[in-house]
């Protein structure tokens, strides 16, 4: 593959991940209506609550259902993971009836759970990811990820959910001594009991039997659990899926695009693009640097106000100065990335791109090879 466009044309998944503040998001809508306008049923799906997502689009909101995006002649839509919402939508699917459904929802532990357990949010993204691929809807669907550290829990999931839901550990909770609460479960076993107590702490629910209410009611679900987490881990190592880096050119943020990078080789999942995202077009078309006193001659021959010369001439060579540097420092980032990964350079606009005309000003850059 020579070209972004190309990742996207041959692939169903495209996952952008990056650091925050990179384009990342705006990357991530760019290449869905470009998919969406190669004639491909699109969908470009956000776990990040800042509503990024829909500032790109140039819509007001983004919910956890599907909302058809207004492009001309493709398809596409969009949606905006709502975590609580997800794992309401999943007990609803997978509840084995009305009255197991009912109980879940209610429970009090698994409303803390759906709102705030550590890395939940990753999971539903993936099962929502999954759920989307299997229905079938869609041709191509673009993931945009929490910022880089994230993203790896992103990755590292469906793994830890499993662990979450270890068959052993489900059935210790629903033990009959759990449901009968505290006083019996100290007498039955103070190792747990203690440990039960620091679980209450860190989830802020007091209620021992509402913990053992709930995983009884989910018992249920688990089995399903189990055979979902295969799917979408195999789906995130599928041939079919590519992850795209985003970075910019600034230092920091390229050491933080790298570890990503090794981080994704660690986990075997292969890396198809990066794009360098906001790069200054002076590094981009690699213009030769002018000569310092011929420009000050230059500029002082037209501006005659004492001082405006010098300081237009100081700013213009800080502007070059930078322009170099990230040349220089895309070239070694590219230089240690694994062979045959595609790499794409978008400019820096000179504005922010919040509809889906300011989008197309950044699919050219994808096209080039």
């Amino acid at each position: 593959m020579k070209s972004l466009a190309e990742v996207v044309a041959r692939h169903h998944v495209v996952i952008c991940a990056g650091s925050g503040g990179v384009g990342k998001t705006t990357t991530a809508a760019a290449l869905a209506v470009h998919g969406a306008e190669q004639g491909r049923r699109t969908m470009v799906m956000t776990i990040d609550p800042a509503r990024r997502l829909a500032d790109a689009l140039g819509l007001r909101s983004l919910g956890n259902q599907a909302r058809k995006v207004r492009i001309g002649g493709g398809a596409l839509d969009a949606m905006m993971l709502d975590q609580k919402g997800a794992w309401d939508a999943l007990v609803e699917r997978y509840a084995p009836s009305a009255e197991v459904r009912h109980r879940i929802l209610a429970n009090r532990f698994y409303q803390h759970l759906s709102e705030s357990f550590a890395g939940s949010q990753e999971y539903m993204a993936i099962e929502q990811l999954a759920e989307l691929h299997a229905s079938g809807r869609y041709d191509l669907i673009v993931v945009d990820t929490p910022p880089a550290r994230h993203a790896l829990d992103f990755l590292d999931a469906p793994r830890r959910i499993a662990a979450f839901l270890d068959r052993q550990v489900i059935r210790w909770f629903i033990k009959p001594y759990f449901s009968a609460g505290w006083s019996t479960l100290r007498v039955m076993n103070r190792a747990a009991g203690t440990l039960l107590h620091r679980l209450e702490d860190a989830t802020g629910v007091k209620a021992l039997v509402e913990i053992s209410d709930f995983f009884n009611a989910m018992s249920g679900l688990f089995d399903g659990f189990e055979a979902r987490v295969q799917v979408v881990d195999k789906l995130l190592h599928s041939k079919h899926t590519a992850f795209v880096v985003v970075t910019s050119p600034e230092e920091q943020v390229l050491g933080e695009a790298e570890e990503f990078c090794r981080q994704l080789a660690a986990l075997d999942v292969s890396l198809r693009a990066v794009v360098f995202n906001r790069v200054q077009r002076e590094a981009l078309a690699g213009v030769r640097r002018l000569d310092e006193a011929w420009l000050r001659e230059l500029v002082g021959s037209v501006i005659k106000r004492s001082g405006h010369a010098d300081r237009l001439v100081d700013n213009f060579l800080d502007y070059e100065m930078q322009a170099r540097g990230d040349q220089v420092r895309m070239e070694a980032f590219r230089r240690q990335l694994p062979p045959r990964t595609v790499v794409a350079a978008v400019p820096n606009f000179d504005e922010d791109l919040h509809d889906i005309t300011g989008l197309r000003r950044m699919i050219p850059h994808f096209l080039a090879a």
